[in-house]
């Protein structure tokens, strides 16, 4: 099967336009994957759904409002379009500018979002569960990574009947959780130097420059075999104004409400992850009731296809339960 190719299709739910593509018999049990920020489906690999395909599972991916060939609802603002056209340099003072607003005194997002948001986690997660409807499956494991793992945790609160499971790869219960990590200066200096290179237009270059810094030291960063990814990501759409941060940041931190998840839980995360430290995985895992985890050494945020290996043995033992 050719998971590359530019099938799936685009419906009307929720209000809005969403792309969806789906994989294997749709009488097995259906796995629905969600990804993360600024991350269209693309970023699922095929290696990954063919596994699960191959294990007699039912899979679902879709873009994100916001992202992808999804209804894109935030435009460019009119700032951001006249800056393009500065001096590199000024480019590059506009953008030394607006990171000291990105982050808080302790290093993290700053999650105090001072214009309001146009949706919020809530309305990405039903997004999702109106895929679900839309394709008939009353119930489904639910894998969401990073942004995607935050979507999956309020489906868990707010629509518990729809899931099965959960599996959440390097996610977090918010940003801006009391004693929680920060990401790395080495991962925020690559976010400033993607943010210019976009802002020049190199959007290939900027894909590669923050790929490579989530990319963890087990499994060398393949900068040729990930120019090839990065072609069929921008392929799908990569709207860099999206306002899927804001959504976060307009969504209550979930760190109180972890206990109310009732579903079995899966938390699967990189010790080596630069955007979501490992202590946000073991949070989650320590809060969510009978929570299990995979930590998966020197790996960072990302999910390696030569770790699939070591990653779907477990999720296939999970979807059993």
């Amino acid at each position: 099967m050719n998971l590359s190719s530019e099938e799936g299709q685009i419906t009307k739910l929720n209000g809005i336009d969403i792309w969806w593509d789906s994989y294997g018999d749709q009488k097995n049990p259906t796995v629905l994957m969600i990804m993360g920020l600024n991350s269209n489906s693309k970023v699922w690999s095929d290696q990954s759904i063919k596994e699960l395909v191959d294990n007699d599972l039912h899979v679902l991916i879709y873009d994100n409002r916001d992202i992808g060939k999804s209804t894109w609802v935030t435009e460019e603002p009119g700032l951001i379009t006249f800056i393009k056209y500065l001096p590199t340099f000024l480019i590059e003072s506009f953008v030394n500018f607006i990171f000291d607003f990105i982050f808080d005194e302790e290093g993290k997002f700053n999650m105090e979002n001072p214009s309001p948001a146009e949706y919020n986690l809530s309305d990405m997660a039903m997004d999702g569960v109106s895929l679900l409807d839309h394709v008939g499956v009353s119930e489904a494991h639910i894998v969401g990574a990073s942004m995607g793992g935050m979507i999956a945790q309020v489906m868990a609160l707010e629509h518990p009947a729809r899931i099965k499971s959960l599996t959440l790869f390097f996610s977090t219960p918010g940003f801006d959780t009391p004693g929680l990590s920060g990401p790395s200066e080495n991962f925020k200096m690559a976010m400033k130097e993607s943010f210019v290179l976009n802002l020049l237009g190199k959007e290939e270059e900027a894909l590669i420059v923050t790929e490579k810094s989530l990319t963890g030291s087990r499994y060398p960063f393949d900068e040729a075999n990930f120019a090839k990814e990065a072609k069929i990501r921008l392929k799908q759409g990569i709207n860099t104004s999206n306002a899927q941060i804001a959504a976060v940041g307009a969504s209550p931190n979930r760190a109180s409400s972890l206990q109310e998840i009732n579903r079995p839980t899966l938390i699967i995360h990189g010790s080596e992850d630069p955007l979501i430290p490992v202590d946000h995985g073991i949070y989650l895992q320590q809060n969510i009731p009978n929570a299990k985890k995979l930590i998966l050494e020197g790996v960072g945020h990302e999910i390696p296809d030569q770790a699939l290996s070591e990653i779907i043995p477990v999720m296939l033992n999970h979807f059993k339960l």
